[in-house]
């Protein structure tokens, strides 16, 4: 991966479906703002870019017919994309980009049916963030959370690979940590004003750390 000096920071929120992401980003973007001063832009993968309208469609069961490592690909080329067109410029005008999953969840989701050397291959080129903040939260709870708010799921929300990703998750977890990369692991599972908490206290602790 591509680890440049910037002057923006980039900070990335992975987790299984239903782990509260999109709360959390949102959450996370007034926090910045309001506590040091920064402008921070929201981003998402899949990208809002061409390549990632085709991956959703996909997601969706709108399009069928693509094979596991083309979808890699396609997860991979429109990473590539949204460094290029959205997340450079971002960081290099000294802003911050909040990003709702990225390299990880690359890994987790198509290292089911794909080799994992592949999968960092393809991905090599791709910008390293700042910060990787984990929500965990078991496939079980997460499921009761989706099937609660949403009339239809995507095809990656059944127990069997939810519980597969999350093992991944843990595993990335893992390599990162004793990687030294900045890595953070949240309790996904308590309320949301608890979480938001943790999220908080994780990016006061980066700061310092960075200062």
């Amino acid at each position: 991966m591509y680890k440049g000096r910037t002057k923006g920071k980039f900070i990335v929120l992975e987790g299984i479906d239903g782990s509260g992401i999109s709360t959390q980003v949102q959450k996370l973007k007034g926090f910045l703002e309001t506590t040091y001063g920064v402008k921070a832009i929201l981003a998402k993968e899949p990208s809002e870019g061409p390549i990632g309208t085709l991956i959703r469609q996909f997601l969706n069961g709108r399009m069928v017919g693509i094979d596991d490592k083309s979808l890699a690909l396609l997860f991979a080329a429109d990473r590539i994309d949204h460094n290029i067109e959205k997340i450079m410029p971002v960081l290099e005008k000294g802003d911050y980009i909040i990003c709702d999953r990225y390299l990880w969840s690359s890994y987790v989701y198509q290292g089911i049916k794909n080799d994992m050397a592949w999968l960092q291959e393809i991905n090599k080129y791709v910008y390293e963030p700042d910060l990787t903040i984990f929500i965990k939260v078991r496939p079980e709870i997460t499921l009761q959370r989706i099937t609660g708010s949403r009339y239809k799921t995507e095809i990656f929300e059944e127990h069997k690979v939810l519980q597969h990703v999350f093992d991944n998750y843990l595993k990335i977890l893992d390599e990162w940590k004793r990687s030294r990369k900045n890595v953070v692991e949240i309790n996904g599972e308590q309320n949301l004003e608890s979480v938001e908490k943790d999220i908080r206290l994780a990016i006061k602790k980066y700061h310092a750390d960075m200062s």
